[in-house]
């Protein structure tokens, strides 16, 4: 459900990373980041294809975690956050407008994420 071939590969590599390196330091972004290199859709500007949705829904998620852009933790502490203040439900709202939404797939992995298990994403 990716894309492109090329996209689906590069977020695969960066959740094996995330996956099997738990320590691994990473930088909250507002807007375009590592994963939206890879992506068909990045212009200069941003995402071509959702424009300012896709800040705007990072602007919602950051409030929620208490992070801000340029903060930088450790992926274990970054998933903690999300354990402790995302419920599957909370994505309705906080990734309103999303067009992967409808596919549960966000959903099941926090839920996934709360039940003590990691990132399963295979691309």
């Amino acid at each position: 459900m990716g894309y492109s071939d090329g996209f689906v590969a590069a977020l695969s590599q960066v959740v094996s990373t995330l996956r099997d390196e738990p320590a691994t330091q990473v930088c909250v972004r507002i807007g375009s980041d590592t994963v939206c290199r890879s992506c068909p859709s990045l212009g200069a500007g941003g995402c071509l294809r959702y424009g300012m949705g896709v800040v705007q829904q990072d602007v919602r998620v950051a409030g929620v975690l208490g992070v801000e852009s340029g903060d930088v933790m450790p992926w274990a502490d970054l998933q903690q956050r999300v354990r402790d203040r995302v419920a599957p439900d909370d994505l309705t709202t906080l990734c309103e407008g999303c067009p992967w939404l409808e596919y549960g797939v966000c959903a099941q992995g926090i839920a996934d994420l709360r039940a003590g298990q990691g990132i399963t994403y295979e691309g």
